[in-house]
């Protein structure tokens, strides 16, 4: 069997930068990394208003690619992790696990403004294309050392390893309309899964991370709660935990793939 493959999908309208740090652990495990920039949804490929489901088609192609090379594990980080789970209900049988990252099921972490309850007026036609929502403080990051740098990259680049510093309404319509087929078909999910979130996500709650532990239909589910991060947690202080989490899921159960194709058929 060829070594594992690990697709990772960045966040929404952001960059496979998000996983610039945890890349190299992962690499020097063995495991060969594929973070892609998807074409319609990665803040690299120039994206304009299109559906959620391009995005995903966009991902199924380089979990296809990826799968007839050997196994894969898929990841994402917020909306990429949810991206995952689409895709797991889609491919089944072509995924090896699934790790996800900060999953977002439900926008209601601590250090969202009390304005969100709003955001719906800003999906109505002809303002869902021109309005963007500013990010702010703190970014994602509890390190106030890591959260100071993506603040000067986001004000001189208007992009940073974090994402970008506006996300369109387009864009977040569009991932909530995924978020809501996910959760419709969260007990389709049949793949390991292995959840890390952290506790004082600003973003979610751990509410999405309980939603997946509750209504996945997977037999083989982990939930690793973060104590010292906020909501990018592959750049954050847990970021070795993260790391480290995630290969150890990926060797035990390419050790559990391992059995089952040695198992004579029945």
């Amino acid at each position: 069997m060829n070594s594992p493959s690990v697709l990772l999908l960045h966040g929404l309208i952001s960059t496979p930068a998000e996983f610039s740090v945890i890349r190299s652990p992962l690499q020097a495990a063995g495991l060969n990394v594929v973070a892609p920039a998807l074409l319609g949804y990665s803040a690299e490929t120039s994206p304009s208003a299109n559906p959620w489901q391009h995005w995903l088609a966009a991902a199924g192609e380089e979990l296809l690619q990826l799968s007839a090379q050997g196994p894969v594990f898929v990841g994402g980080l917020c909306i990429g992790a949810v991206l995952a789970l689409a895709l797991a209900e889609q491919y089944p049988d072509r995924i090896a696990g699934l790790i996800l990252y900060s999953p977002t099921l439900f926008y209601d972490g601590w250090g969202l403004s009390r304005w969100r309850m709003f955001r719906h007026l800003g999906y109505l036609p002809g303002l869902r294309n021109v309005v963007k929502l500013t990010e702010r403080e703190p970014f994602g990051v509890k390190n106030p050392h890591i959260r100071r740098w993506i603040a000067r990259e986001m004000q001189e680049k208007s992009l940073s390893n974090a994402g970008a510093a506006q996300l369109p309404m387009w864009a977040v319509h569009e991932a909530e309309r995924l978020i809501r087929h996910v959760r419709r078909q969260a007990d389709r999910i049949t793949r390991p899964t292995l959840v890390l979130h952290a506790r004082e996500d600003e973003v979610a709650s751990l509410r999405s991370a309980e939603f997946i532990m509750e209504r996945i239909a997977s037999p083989d589910k982990q939930l690793v709660v973060l104590e010292n991060s906020y909501h990018m947690i592959t750049l954050d202080n847990d970021r070795q935990q993260v790391s480290a989490e995630t290969i150890r899921f990926v060797r035990e159960n390419e050790a559990a793939l391992a059995g089952e194709l040695s198992r004579p058929a029945a």
